[in-house]
């Protein structure tokens, strides 16, 4: 039987430990001579959020806001991924990493949808404590585990004990 890990999703944070979730993967990759396909997944506003801002600010500042805040947010948060990257990785990003994704949407979708797409064999991710984040993660770390058609690594990144 012919088994190789050629690609590995590693979903990240930008948490305190976030890093330990990309030091698990990277050390797959080079285990397996695997590339790292990196991704952070911008959750979308909640339903209300959009209904109140809707109601109360004109829609076209909403557009204005949208497009200027959300390149500003992709431009910092591509920033900190390219520093955790090459923090965590030091000299063996460019040989692990193929790309870092900045993807907006439902992260359990999101996630799963760039595995597909990237024809990933492994996906990794942060399994949460149980803080308030936490919580709101748990259901979509249940549903990638639920609904992933490879083999899923949570890495424990609840405070250690």
């Amino acid at each position: 039987m012919d088994y190789a890990i050629r690609t590995i999703l590693c979903a990240v944070d930008l948490g305190p430990r976030g890093s330990d979730v990309l030091r698990h993967a990277a050390g797959l990759a080079h285990r397996f001579g695997a590339r790292l396909q990196v991704i952070y997944v911008i959750e979308p506003l909640s339903d209300f959020a959009q209904f109140w801002i809707g109601a109360t600010v004109p829609e076209e500042i909403r557009q204005t806001l949208h497009a200027n805040g959300y390149a500003n947010v992709r431009q910092a948060l591509q920033q900190r991924m390219d520093e955790l990257c090459r923090e965590v990785l030091a000299n063996q990003t460019e040989r692990l990493i193929a790309d870092i994704q900045i993807v907006e949407g439902p992260p359990a979708r999101v996630i799963l949808e760039t595995a597909r797409s990237v024809n990933a064999e492994m996906i990794v991710l942060g399994s949460h404590g149980h803080s308030a984040i936490g919580e709101a993660m748990l259901g979509s770390v249940a549903q990638v585990t639920m609904k992933a058609t490879v083999p899923v690594l949570l890495v424990p990144i609840g405070q250690r004990g």
